[in-house]
């Protein structure tokens, strides 16, 4: 046989899963990573931008603000879906189908805060392009529904590869991962809804329709008129 030959079968014999699952491991993470860095980023800008306040227009009067139950309830929901999730990992071993319910219970809890968050951007009473408060929250709550929509998708494929017999307990990376990527988005989602709670903290009041906007202002939230929150 020759070199040449004994040279290609090594280079096409297939990776043993460690192998290659190392470098997965480390490709899930750096996405983590990266995507920590611009949750950072995002928020950082939103509240230097309220701090900074040019000519009071990031929140003028008369546009309405985001209402706080909903972030915090989604934030909440996707924290109690991780937690199931996490259970069911503890106790998963070859050949035992407890971590199904777990995962089954996380991936449905998931799909609902997908749902409510949806419904929240639906019920926002601005638009994206009315300042910028406005722009910020919907970008914060666009990028919680990507964060959502990969989530459901790696829990239902995990769910399958489980329900498959195709881990190999609860030291199986594949399930690790997923379960880290779980515990990520349910801080990504809380650290949104800290950043809008607190820009809610000084904004503009509403005014009423037939009102005309005297110019942009910014006031402490809790000094406008009951009538106007």
């Amino acid at each position: 046989m020759s070199t040449e030959s004994l040279v290609n079968k090594e280079a096409l014999a297939p990776e043993e899963p460690h192998e290659f699952g190392d470098r997965w491991r480390t490709g899930a993470l750096l996405l983590i990573l990266a995507d920590a860095a611009f949750v950072a980023a995002l928020s950082f800008t939103f509240l230097y931008l309220r701090a900074l306040d040019t000519q009071h227009s990031f929140h003028p009067g008369g546009t309405g603000v985001a209402t706080l139950w909903w972030s915090w309830t989604v934030s909440g929901v996707m924290v109690l879906s991780a937690l199931a999730y996490w259970n069911g990992f503890r106790v998963h071993e070859p050949g035992r189908r407890h971590f199904l319910g777990g995962a089954t219970v996380a991936v449905m809890g998931m799909a609902v805060a997908l749902v409510l968050t949806i419904f929240q951007m639906y019920q926002f009473p601005f638009t994206v392009s009315d300042n910028a408060y406005s722009g910020a929250v919907w970008v914060i709550t666009a990028g919680n529904v990507f964060h959502l929509v990969i989530t459901v998708f790696l829990g239902v494929g995990i769910a399958v590869r489980v329900n498959r017999r195709a881990t190999r307990g609860a030291r199986d990376w594949h399930v690790r991962i997923v379960g880290i990527w779980f515990a990520w988005v349910c801080v990504a989602s809380i650290v949104g809804a800290l950043t809008i709670t607190v820009a809610n903290g000084t904004v503009g009041c509403p005014l009423p329709k037939d009102q005309p906007d005297p110019g942009a202002r910014s006031v402490v939230a809790s000094s406008c008129p009951s009538s106007a929150r």
